[in-house]
């Protein structure tokens, strides 16, 4: 079964003693902040489908910026360099998921209907 957002909130939520609302919330502590990275690296490299802006919609409605500097200060806290956090995002990415990627952006391309809007 695919990963979501959802889920990695969940579980981050649950492994840090924190609600969602929590993490999706304004509080800039530390011990909201780094769990809150953490669930924006988690959904970075396990959930290729999604885009930083989609992530960002996703966890609290912020700007995509501040998930590419979530991920990359999560990297830093475990020794990780970005570039590989990338490889790994990629590795995960499935035969099906580019194959949606690309038809959809061709759909808008050619103007005709997306893969979601026709699922």
């Amino acid at each position: 079964m695919r990963q979501t957002v959802a889920n990695i909130l969940q579980e981050v939520a649950e492994d840090y003693g924190l609600t969602i609302a929590a993490l999706k919330g304004q509080n800039r502590s530390r011990h909201i902040t780094q769990p809150r990275q953490e669930a924006y690296y988690r959904a970075f490299v396990e959930c290729p489908h999604v885009s930083y802006t989609e992530i960002a919609r996703r966890i609290g409605g912020r700007d995509h910026t501040t998930i590419l500097h979530g991920v990359r200060a999560h990297c830093e806290r475990i020794g990780q360099r970005y570039a590989d956090a990338i490889a790994i995002r990629q590795k995960a990415a499935t035969p099906a998921s580019q194959f949606a990627a690309l038809a959809n952006g061709y759909a808008l391309a050619m103007k005709a209907p997306t893969m979601e809007a026709i699922r």
